[in-house]
């Protein structure tokens, strides 16, 4: 598959899956907020979406701390240090075997 045929793709899947997820919470933002105007019987659901919105909003700043400071550019490096490291210890297990 190419790349540019994936890269449409990826956007017309994060497209279908984000679109709803986005109303769904529009939606339930605005029962919050009709709740907090005047309804008295929901008015107990408050503190806890209150909770979790300020807690995906700290989630949502460490991720874009996080992203500019550059801990996504390179994914593949770990594992290559890892595999590098790994070669390095058996090298070093056979020369000691060796011995």
């Amino acid at each position: 598959m190419s790349a540019h045929r994936t890269h449409w793709l990826t956007k017309i899947v994060f497209a279908l899956i984000l679109t709803p997820a986005i109303l769904g919470f529009a939606n339930k933002f605005l029962d919050l907020v009709l709740v907090v105007q005047g309804d008295e019987d929901g008015a107990f659901a408050v503190t806890p979406i209150v909770n979790y919105l300020l807690a995906t909003a700290g989630f949502v700043c460490l991720l874009l701390w996080t992203a500019a400071r550059g801990a996504f550019q390179d994914l593949d490096g770990p594992s290559r240090v890892m595999f590098e490291n790994e070669q390095r210890f058996e090298k070093l297990a056979r020369e000691t075997a060796l011995d």
